[in-house]
């Protein structure tokens, strides 16, 4: 009984870490996407509501600041910031104040980028921590900085390529690698020529070896050594034995010595040398989030080729979390689409529409699939990924959001569409 309970508790704790990593994926996904508005003036409202901000202090402030705002001397923008600040106002009084735990923000503004006309909307985001601050920002860009704050990642992969004639210093974060630098050496070939002339030449050699492993272990070390804790381990990778000499000459500071995980063998030395390492490391790299991302790509390609228990494609996968057949859905976090959902002033029908390009999106192009009345009230815009990670838990099945900074990842998107699912059954 006790080892069935432990087998529940580890099932439970990794559908949670797997939740808790979609959710973060889309957070990151939609400062992504809100980083991007440049107003034309300063008319971009950002406002943080922390869960316990009282009401009635958050739409007092709203009323002050529709009544400042009269004071804005462009007749456009005081138009557009008045007409945001309406819209924010009459959105808290809809969702009647009510602020998940971790609080809400709210981003509201014109966002068109033709000159001269107005297209007023409001987004909303629920914070991954809980607020601590509470916010009222106008500007010609929304404010993230504290959300920036939330996502900062808590772990890095030093990887370090090299040999006599060059090294590349590299930062693993998240899925993605970054490039610190690049050096060449004066370490110049071995000759087969004799005598004092080929003695001078090989002292001349070596000297210069001993100062480049110098040079690269002083910049490895400016590297990594500020990121402290967070950095979890280092590669040292490259072809023959030169890793293996660097490694032995112990230059390396010794906070970072004894995070060497290891090392591999490389064909490269340049940028191409740190993709083979990316490539090589899965071993090494086991509690890396690209790995964990690639392993589970690859069973779903193995899936896919033997027309095992997957499916792909947006119908397919909706059809298959409905009839709860899904087991664990992966979406690309390169899906930028929205979904919309409307009320019809008509006929009163309320409906979904799934909006694949936002940025070009108006409500007024929606009608009324019942009656195809114009006249439509849009109640809520929601991001798509957000919606299917809301389907998903309502059935049991956990969410995968699947980064495009690596290959496998670009390949989900381009090749299957962006959504994917395993199943419990075909």
């Amino acid at each position: 009984m006790l080892a069935l309970f432990l087998v529940g508790v580890i099932v439970k704790n990794n559908e949670l870490e797997a939740s808790l990593e979609a959710e973060v994926s889309l957070f990151k996904k939609k400062l992504k996407f809100f980083s991007q508005f440049k107003g034309k003036g300063t008319e971009l409202i950002s406002v943080y509501i922390p869960q316990a901000a009282d009401r009635s202090a958050v739409m007092g402030q709203i009323t002050e600041e529709t009544s400042q705002s009269s004071n804005i001397k462009s007749q456009i923008t005081r138009k557009n910031v008045q007409g945001a600040l309406r819209k924010i106002g009459n959105f808290l009084k809809q969702i009647n104040f009510k602020i998940s735990d971790n609080g809400l923000v709210v981003f509201c503004g014109n966002i068109s980028e033709r000159e001269g006309v107005s297209d007023i909307r409001l987004f909303t985001l629920k914070p991954v921590q809980k607020l601590k601050v509470k916010l009222y920002w106008c500007d010609n860009k929304f404010h993230l900085d504290p959300l920036e704050e939330m996502v900062k990642p808590n772990e890095y992969y030093g990887i370090l390529v090299i040999d006599k004639r060059e090294s590349t210093l590299a930062l693993l974060v998240g899925k993605k690698y970054e490039i610190l630098g690049h050096f060449t050496s004066g370490v110049a070939g071995k000759i087969k020529a004799g005598g004092q002339s080929a003695h001078r030449f090989e002292q001349l050699r070596i000297e210069a070896e001993k100062e480049f492993f110098g040079r690269i272990s002083e910049k490895a070390n400016m590297a990594f050594i500020p990121h402290g804790d967070k950095l979890k381990g280092i590669i040292i990778a490259g072809p023959g034995i030169t890793k293996n000499e660097f490694l032995e000459r112990e230059l390396l500071d010794y906070r970072l010595k004894q995070k060497v995980l290891g090392s591999l063998d490389t064909s490269y030395t340049d940028e191409s040398g740190i993709r083979e390492v990316m490539q090589k490391s899965d071993e090494l790299l086991k509690d890396a989030e690209v790995t964990k991302e690639r392993a589970i790509m690859n069973k779903f390609l193995e899936e896919v080729s033997k027309d095992g228990l997957v499916t792909y494609g947006e119908k397919e996968t909706m059809e298959a979390i409905e009839l709860k057949k899904a087991k664990t859905i992966m979406v690309s976090e390169g899906l930028g689409w929205e979904v919309v959902k409307i009320e019809c002033e008509a006929c009163g029908t309320v409906e979904e529409f799934i909006i694949r390009e936002p940025l070009k999106f108006k409500p007024s192009d929606l009608k009324c699939s019942k009656c195809n009345s114009p006249k439509v009230e849009e109640l809520e815009e929601i991001d798509y990924i957000d919606l299917l990670i809301e389907k998903a838990h309502a059935t049991g099945a956990e969410v995968r959001v699947i980064s495009t900074d690596t290959p496998e990842g670009e390949q989900f998107l381009k090749s299957f569409g962006g959504l994917g699912a395993f199943l419990r059954y075909k």
